[in-house]
């Protein structure tokens, strides 16, 4: 007897570069628990990239295509799914993931306009997955009679004649009970691939934040995979990894809990005998710093800090969401950035119910304040299947929305021999009753001023020193807003395209957004990058390129600033001038010129300065009588390291931008040291100082 073919994908966008250049970790999941229960009935196969399922469709169609629902790849896995459903009615269709509607009555619509979708599976979908496969079966995989019999199954939703079915909804007790994608061989095919491992250590999240799927109370429990498998997993990844310098933890708050210590040795291990990760990425707990720190003193390159979204405790209210403690927060950066290798961070939301302008500014102060050196800054986002989406709340907070491209997630895709244009739509907060539209876009002014001229250590040695004289570097960025006559012609050029993007292609609906989009000229031009980018990182890649002018006005800033506070002396404008200099032969084109020994005079001793880090009053620094020339350099690993990120995040200013906002830069800027006769690539000259 044939065995029936089930097709699993998570499929990402890729017209500009791989938009999610992850492993499909959850739905993989899906696949391994399927495959150990039903193993004798079922061919299982598992896609990533929408190429590769549409080859495969060109050979057969499965009786069973199951997708995973995300908000940056819902409409092209429902373009599949409907081309499919046109080509043969009888494949069944099936949808996963938090993309969903938790209200019944929104549920109903949801699937009304979607009717391309057979059966939607909420939650945990290994069981709901299985449990509907079963029920398939005994109707022989003919969805239509299945419905007409009005069956419901577990963690499953379905309509059928204008009629809602909602079946109970169960989570996983034990999530041993699914086999290790990884171990089984499940996820090999994928490390050919230019995409990041993600492992999973535990599942669920006590928090109940109002803007994020993961704040449902059914989700409220965390459940823990066995320490041995964690471990074997990691080693398994280890050993296959090609090329890839990145390690994702998916966990929603790993280092909180005291099993995160061992599994923080397993990875230390790895690290000793593999050389990887070596850039290590996954969200910091909410509690527990202590031991956020003990993990973080075991594991190298773990990107650390906390989500704050607002520090303003109306807005926090608001959206039912309580923050790590002042000091413990600041204890938990002070640590991260205590080693060289580590990289801060703190996540800020513009547009949350309650949220003004002088509170975001605020938020933003508290991570630059508590030296954080990155501030990762992100729009509202209205997402299904959350409370802040609800119509309660966009009433109560008078919420104003438009509709816009998610950037990256565009494409023409060729499916079943023709070619098909997708986009997906995201709704984002523009104001409320207590922010106006123009003081969000002073806001976003900023978020740009921050993200260029602050985030990952672009200029790491000036705020220390403004630090040591009394001033908040937040005073710095704040001067470089309203002083606009400093800017070059370039920069004001890029700061004028930003206004204009983050105002601009928005819409009053989604409809309007999908066909102004879809239209055959614009969405090559979206393509093309004309139009529809991230406009945050897509700027911050074009001042990135003018080096030399945000250097120059930086400089000026930080001058004009301690002028204004009557600070500025004429040993502080000494200093300046060799601080700029030393800037820019250890920054300037750092991506590019990864092979080339470069030469500099300083009369001070920057070597005392970095041993201070920077932290130096520069009136009571002495100027050396004879300059000291310096070689500013990369070492192989950094010259390895750029060229597996480059690669990874190819040369599209989108991929450019992501690569700007999440990779640790201070591990690609230039070494320095004293003229010498030595081997570049000797261990003397890797000395990082």
């Amino acid at each position: 007897m044939k065995k029936i073919n089930i097709w699993l994908s998570d499929l990402t966008h890729t017209a500009q570069g791989i938009s999610a250049a992850t492993f499909p970790l959850g739905v993989s999941f899906v696949y391994s628990y399927s495959k150990k229960m039903l193993r004798k009935e079922f061919n299982f196969e598992l896609f990533k990239f929408p190429s590769h399922l549409s080859e495969a469709l060109n050979k057969e169609l499965p009786t069973v295509l199951g997708f995973s629902n995300y908000s940056w790849n819902f409409e092209l896995a429902y373009k599949f799914a409907s081309i499919i459903k046109q080509r043969n009615p009888n494949v069944v269709t099936i949808f996963g993931g938090p993309n969903f509607p938790t209200v019944k009555e929104e549920m109903l619509k949801f699937l009304q306009k979607r009717s391309n979708i057979d059966f939607y599976i909420e939650f945990e979908g290994e069981i709901g997955f299985v449990s509907l496969l079963k029920k398939l079966a005994d109707y022989k995989f003919n969805a239509n009679k299945l419905k007409e019999s009005g069956v419901t199954s577990l963690n499953v939703t379905y309509v059928h004649q204008n009629r809602l079915f909602y079946g109970p909804r169960e989570r996983i007790k034990d999530v041993n009970v699914i086999p290790s994608p990884y171990l089984t061989g499940t996820l090999d095919k994928f490390f050919d691939l230019p995409l990041v491992p993600m492992i999973e250590t535990t599942r669920g999240c006590p928090f109940s934040c109002t803007f994020c799927s993961d704040g449902a109370v059914i989700k409220n429990k965390v459940s823990r995979y066995d320490p041995q498998r964690i471990k074997e997993e990691l080693n398994y990844i280890a050993k296959k990894v090609k090329k890839v310098d990145e390690l994702i933890i998916t966990d929603l708050n790993f280092g909180m809990y005291k099993q995160d210590v061992e599994t923080a040795k397993v990875i230390a291990d790895i690290q000793k005998n593999y050389k990887y990760p070596t850039i290590m990425a996954g969200s910091a707990g909410k509690n527990m710093p202590k031991r956020i720190i003990e993990v973080a003193k075991i594991v190298k390159g773990w990107v650390l800090g906390s989500s704050v979204q607002s520090t303003d405790p109306e807005v926090l209210k608001s959206i039912k969401r309580s923050n790590i403690s002042s000091s413990a927060y600041q204890e938990v950066i002070d640590f991260g950035n205590s080693t060289n290798s580590s990289k801060t961070y703190s996540e800020v939301i513009l547009g949350l119910p309650g949220d003004t302008k002088e509170k975001h500014f605020e938020t933003i102060r508290f991570g630059v304040d508590s030296n954080v050196n990155r501030m990762s800054m992100y729009q509202a986002m209205l997402l299904a299947g959350t409370e802040m989406a609800s119509k309660a709340d966009r009433k109560k907070y008078g919420l104003i929305t438009k509709f816009r491209t998610i950037p990256g997630c565009i494409g023409i895709y060729e499916i079943l021999g023709k070619k098909h244009s997708v986009a997906e739509i995201e709704e984002i907060i523009l104001g409320s009753k207590t922010l106006s539209t123009d003081d969000y876009l002073e806001c976003r002014v900023m978020n740009l001023i921050v993200e260029t001229f602050y985030n990952n250590a672009m200029f790491e040695e000036i705020y220390p020193m403004l630090r040591a004289l009394g001033v908040s570097p937040m005073d710095c960025l704040i001067y470089i807003k309203e002083h606009t006559e400093l800017y070059s012609k370039k920069i004001k050029e890029i700061v004028a395209s930003f206004v204009s993007e983050t105002t601009e292609d928005l819409f009053p609906t989604w409809e309007k957004a999908n066909e102004y989009v879809l239209d055959q000229n614009v969405i090559n031009k979206y393509i093309g990058g004309e139009l529809g980018t991230n406009e945050l990182l897509l700027h911050r890649v074009l001042l990135f390129n003018k080096f030399d002018d945000i250097c120059d006005l930086m400089f000026k800033a930080v001058a004009g600033t301690l002028k204004q506070k009557n600070l500025l002396t004429n040993a502080i404008e000494d200093y300046l001038i060799d601080l700029k200099k030393f800037i820019f032969m250890r920054k300037k084109d750092f991506l590019t010129k990864t092979d080339e020994i470069t030469k500099a005079k300083f009369k001070h001793d920057f070597q005392a300065i970095v041993d201070a880090q920077y932290y130096v009053d520069p009136n009571s620094l002495n100027v050396l009588k004879n300059p000291v020339e310096l070689d500013f350099f990369h070492d192989q690993k950094q010259q390895e390291l750029i060229s597996n990120q480059v690669k990874l995040y190819s040369a599209h200013a989108i991929g450019m931008g992501k690569m700007l906002q999440r990779t640790n830069m201070k591990l690609m800027f230039r070494h320095f040291v004293k003229p010498r006769t030595y081997v570049k690539t000797s261990e003397e000259t890797r000395k990082h100082y």
